[in-house]
């Protein structure tokens, strides 16, 4: 059986990482018969780090440079990581941080990208989440985060990226939102809290998918 993906998306200092890793541990308890995979995307290979390289060059870099980039990351995602787990014969439950649709958003409804010339050179990425969870937090509590945050930040991460980020994330086309399977979950309070709404709305999944398999 095909594996259950489910993404964890949201605008940058959203908590995507925090709630991935704590979803891994509360939905393990209850699934015994499960196996679940954390990923993410870009990946952490050779082309997440040549992602990472353009993000912080002092260069101006063209949208389209980052979409061949990210798009070679994805597919090499898809083929290594999801693609095998589809043919195991096994029930596999992907968290998985970021996808396509976040390319979709930064290069195109943020970039000046066009968005049919990205679908065309993402084409062969059959990764669609079932299911995408868009992590909603306000807009506050974002540049909150991304001020207490101790690390070095890139061009992309500055406070009024942020707030254009989050005018997407959170007023998505229709199309798109349909096409990733959105759902919103308000996400501004104790990660935990959040962990266990995101649990409830992936393990109706999961007994979704169990039943007819």
């Amino acid at each position: 059986m095909p594996a259950l993906v489910v993404s964890i998306d949201g605008p940058d200092f959203s908590g995507k990482s925090t709630i991935a890793n704590l979803l891994m541990e509360i939905l393990r308890k209850s699934n015994n018969d499960i196996i679940f995979k954390r990923t993410e995307v870009p990946s952490t290979l050779s082309t997440g780090f040549f992602t990472k390289i353009l993000r912080n060059s002092a260069d101006e870099i063209s949208s389209n440079v980052f979409a061949l980039a990210y798009a070679t990351d994805h597919l090499h995602h898809y083929e290594t990581v999801i693609e095998p787990l589809n043919g195991s014969g096994k029930n596999y439950v992907v968290i998985q941080e970021r996808s396509l649709l976040s390319t979709y958003i930064y290069q195109s409804l943020i970039g000046k990208t066009d968005l049919k010339w990205l679908k065309e050179i993402n084409k062969f990425d059959k990764n669609i989440p079932n299911l995408t969870i868009l992590l909603k937090v306000p807009a506050n509590e974002i540049i909150k985060r991304s001020q207490l945050e101790k690390r070095d930040h890139d061009k992309f991460e500055t406070p009024e990226h942020l707030e254009e980020e989050l005018k997407v994330y959170y007023n998505l086309p229709e199309e798109l939102a349909n096409e990733f399977n959105v759902e919103y979950i308000d996400a501004g309070d104790n990660p935990e809290n959040v962990a266990e709404r995101c649990a409830k709305r992936i393990q109706k999944e999961i007994d979704e998918r169990l039943k007819w398999h």
